[in-house]
């Protein structure tokens, strides 16, 4: 299970050559329904999961954002909207996002104890699949290359377009239509760019992972994009940098590719589990996977594998109090990291 597969269980607007739309408004378009309390948020299906200050914050089904001191005791937090959660991201202890289907985008000001809604469009029947802040910045991308930013932590926001993404072939296809027939232009263009899957903000450095092998990065914070030739084609579901600062991107049927002086080295897993999420702790590389594999390595080449026996999809971890809390399709759950050898 991945944040996309939940997306086919269950828009763009700009100037094609000017890379970016002007500044487009959020909106709420439908009235939404809040998320409903529930004593057993933290064993449900949960997508993601964070760390700031002090707090864990993990989300998922249904609107629920939980939190907690301690890792076992959770809070549910208050949600303007009960669609299912994806991906959660703080730019300091007091101010968060969190995105998810029907392009919903959540902002919180007051350490993740309620949140209000930004955006919330079901009649653009695409998700948002990833969240990052840095500083100001904040990026949100889903479906179809949706793509958002602000630069102003979420007060104002673009919808932005890279036809530098396109392939060639699009790209030239588009151009041929724009003037031409405008109509089919917008429609054509809202379906040619692939899922976005992850974003990560390094800096300037910024970086996209999608579906068909897509790995894109931008050296000035997301002005302008080029993809990188990476020697796959499936479906890329996360991306970071290690500790020796090389890009890793993991995905479909356990492959997993670094960067490193302008090559990549592929590893395979055992098992062959779709990775949903990486998580670099100090030396050590976790990657978390479907049907209840988690691999851990020490030193990000030579990767041991844990399997839970529920089978559960693991989608996405942190390390607290010398423990993996780990955000599962079955909720919450905890490996002390001294078993992991």
């Amino acid at each position: 299970m991945t944040k996309t597969s939940l997306y086919s269980l269950i828009l763009l607007s700009s100037t094609l050559l000017g890379m970016t739309d002007a500044v487009a408004s959020l909106k709420v378009s439908q009235t939404a329904t809040p998320t409903v309390k529930s004593s057993l948020a933290d064993k449900k299906l949960l997508t993601d999961i964070t760390s700031v200050g002090s707090r864990l914050f993990s989300l998922g089904e249904r609107g629920h954002i939980i939190y907690s001191e301690n890792g076992t005791d959770w809070t549910q937090a208050k949600v303007p909207v009960n669609v299912l959660l994806t991906s959660i991201s703080f730019s300091s202890e007091k101010t968060g996002f969190a995105v998810g289907h029907d392009a919903t985008i959540l902002k919180t000001t007051d350490g993740g104890e309620s949140w209000t809604l930004l955006n919330y469009q079901p009649e653009l029947d695409r998700p948002l699949l990833a969240v990052k802040s840095f500083g100001n910045e904040v990026v949100a991308v889903g479906a179809y290359g949706l793509f958002w930013q602000s630069k102003d932590s979420g007060n104002t926001w673009t919808q932005e377009f890279h036809d530098e993404l396109l392939l060639e072939e699009d790209r030239e296809f588009l151009l041929e239509i724009k003037d031409s027939d405008p109509e089919l232009y917008e429609i054509e263009k809202q379906y040619l760019l692939p899922h976005f899957n992850d974003v990560y903000l390094s800096g300037d450095n910024w970086y996209l992972a999608g579906e068909a092998g897509f790995v894109a990065q931008s050296s000035n914070q997301g002005n302008d994009w080029e993809k990188l030739e990476v020697d796959y084609y499936g479906s890329f579901f996360s991306l970071t940098k290690n500790e020796q600062e090389n890009l890793v991107v993991a995905g479909l049927r356990g492959n997993v590719f670094e960067e490193s002086s302008d090559a990549w080295q592929a590893f395979s897993m055992d098992g062959k589990a779709t990775i949903n999420d990486i998580l670099v702790y100090k030396e050590t590389v976790f990657l978390f996977a479907n049907s209840g594999n988690l691999y851990f390595s020490a030193n990000g080449e030579d990767f041991k594998h844990y399997v839970f026996d529920d089978g559960k999809a693991v989608m996405s971890g942190v390390v607290k109090n010398s423990n993996l809390v780990l955000a599962t399709e079955a909720g919450i759950k905890f490996i002390p990291l001294a078993t992991l050898k």
